[in-house]
């Protein structure tokens, strides 16, 4: 088995939902549910061992910086801007394969 740069990354952004899913505050906006559920879907996939592509990581980078951010009020999480931020870095995170089988 080859560890790789991208399990450590996605690894790490698991932890620090899981981490944030404990200390969310109560009553924040994506809330400490968003964060675990995050922290699930980060998870696996830090433990495939299949290479991930760059827009996966990235993406997935994104998502835990959105999750954390919103819970702490330091961006307002319903702004259409961060909604559309939200929604592009979770397709991308969740569809990449598929959409990169598309296109070809």
């Amino acid at each position: 088995m080859k560890l790789r740069a991208q399990n450590f990354v996605l690894g790490f952004a698991a932890v620090v939902c899981f981490l944030e899913s404990v200390a969310a505050p109560r009553g924040s906006d994506p809330g400490s549910v968003a964060a675990a559920v995050m922290g699930i879907l980060m998870l696996r996939r830090a433990i495939i061992v299949t290479p991930q592509p760059t827009v996966v990581i990235v993406a997935g980078c994104v998502l835990t910086a959105l999750v954390v951010v919103g819970d702490h009020a330091l961006v307002h999480i319903n702004n259409p801007t961060w909604i559309a931020v939200l929604l592009i870095a979770a397709v991308c995170y969740g569809l990449w394969e598929r959409i990169v089988k598309l296109w070809k």
